[in-house]
């Protein structure tokens, strides 16, 4: 769901256009939607819900501390990875501690439009970011992607990715559990772009 007036656009590969979901009740939005029909939702409600000041969005933000120096090179030799292979995404990671009735998706629609862009990073930066934001007090994750970012994949494909993590998280091994998640949006993007990267490009 956009947040901006305006659309972001790269030279550089990326997937189809595709439905985007509702941050609130995740019913399926077409691209570019202002405001969700099933619930009333706008991205602005976010700022009443959320009064805090929040950081600049770093590219780890481990404010839980979840993670020693061996587990953030693991983490940013695959996001980096995923980097090269579609330019275009800038890949964010959080770590909270939210209270229970939180929801997920809509604290992180939030951060990305709430935080102040951190040394270097520019709005069309964060247009394209897509947020891998993890409560570790309950140990769900959410995948919440930026205005221009929302609709290269479908919600469920984010979820896949999410699922993906699963057994690692599980086991403790967290650090391992993000590399899968990327490993599977990778191919996710992957697929996306096969199907109608070239097509695409011949128009």
């Amino acid at each position: 769901m956009s947040a901006a007036p305006e659309r972001v656009r790269r030279r550089s590969q990326h997937p189809t256009l595709v439905n985007v979901a509702c941050p609130s009740c995740r019913v399926g939005l077409k691209a570019d939607s202002k405001w969700c029909p099933s619930c009333n939702f706008t991205g602005g409600d976010t700022m009443a819900m959320f009064s805090d000041a929040p950081p600049p969005l770093l590219p780890i933000l481990d404010a839980m501390g979840l993670w020693n120096e061996s587990d953030l090179k693991k983490i940013e030799a695959a996001r980096d990875g995923l980097h090269r292979r579609f330019p275009q995404f800038q890949w964010r990671i959080c770590t909270v501690s939210l209270p229970p009735d939180t929801q997920l998706p809509l604290f992180g629609f939030w951060l990305l439009n709430a935080c102040p862009l951190h040394e270097k990073e520019t709005s069309e930066d964060r247009a394209w970011t897509l947020l891998l934001l993890i409560d570790v007090a309950s140990g769900k994750a959410a995948a919440v992607p930026g205005y221009a970012a929302e609709s290269c994949l479908a919600d469920d494909d984010w979820q896949k990715s999410l699922a993906s993590m699963g057994s690692r998280w599980a086991s403790g091994n967290t650090a391992d559990a993000v590399v899968e998640f990327f490993k599977s949006s990778r191919s996710h993007l992957d697929e996306s772009w096969k199907r109608n990267g070239s097509r695409r490009a011949n128009k």
